[in-house]
């Protein structure tokens, strides 16, 4: 065997003699030869603390003055729950036109849309047209002697007439007619009042920013239209 290989073995076993060497002192096992590291533990501090675990940290608390919390009580009693959605309409197109430009005006560009929608078609049973409006009184007074009530018209495409009824289907307003005709009425037909519109509706969501009483800006371009909870 060459020196050179048995220099290394020697040098192997002394790093692995310093290692375990190490290792024991490092562990406290040569205390009993009074060889060890210095304990950096401080047992009597814990037993002074009381619950330790029981500590938490709090932010403190803002103060607001009574006349700001005066004010925020105030602002919340009209801006109604956070998050509440509600909505107008339906509008037509020349309506939304307007009521785009309003909105833009009054509300945060996050707050509201315009949802598009579909009115359904319309039906009414239907007597008429006449020639004169005193012909269209006398039929009034017709009906009131047979107890049957009368409707306004939306459609002024069936002036002069009268309407004994708005339907939401076709179906629906026929057997109605049914109905009246065996109460004595006689020539009334089913006709369409509206056909199916599409259109939008407005949808606005109230926020800690946003307060109903702020939506009155909003009142010209309703067309008459009230908020509703939004369906």
């Amino acid at each position: 065997m060459s020196r050179l290989t048995q220099r290394l073995r020697l040098a192997v076993l002394l790093l692995l003699l310093l290692n375990l060497s190490y290792f024991f002192w490092s562990e406290g096992m040569l205390r009993g030869a009074g060889l060890g590291p210095t304990v950096q533990t401080e047992p009597q501090r814990l037993a002074r603390q009381i619950k330790p675990d029981a500590v938490q940290l709090r932010k403190p608390e803002a103060v607001m003055p009574d006349s700001a919390a005066s004010a925020a009580s105030a602002s919340a009693s009209t801006a109604g729950p956070a998050g509440e959605c509600l909505e107008a309409g339906p509008f037509d197109e020349a309506q939304s036109v307007a009521l785009r430009r309003a909105a833009s005006d009054v509300l945060p560009a996050s707050a509201w849309a315009l949802v598009p929608t579909l009115t359904p078609a319309r039906w009414i049973v239907y007597i008429g047209q006449y020639s004169s409006p005193a012909t269209i009184e006398n039929k009034r007074a017709e009906l009131a002697a047979l107890k049957i009530s009368v409707e306004p018209l939306t459609n002024p495409e069936l002036e002069l007439g009268l309407s004994l009824g708005h339907f939401e289907t076709r179906a629906a307003a026929a057997a109605a007619l049914e109905a009246l005709k065996k109460r004595g009425l006689r020539k009334a037909l089913v006709v369409q009042e509206q056909p199916e519109l599409p259109g939008v509706v407005l949808r606005v969501r109230l926020s800690n920013g946003l307060a109903r009483a702020q939506l009155s800006g909003l009142t010209p371009a309703l067309a008459g239209k009230d908020w509703l909870p939004c369906r």
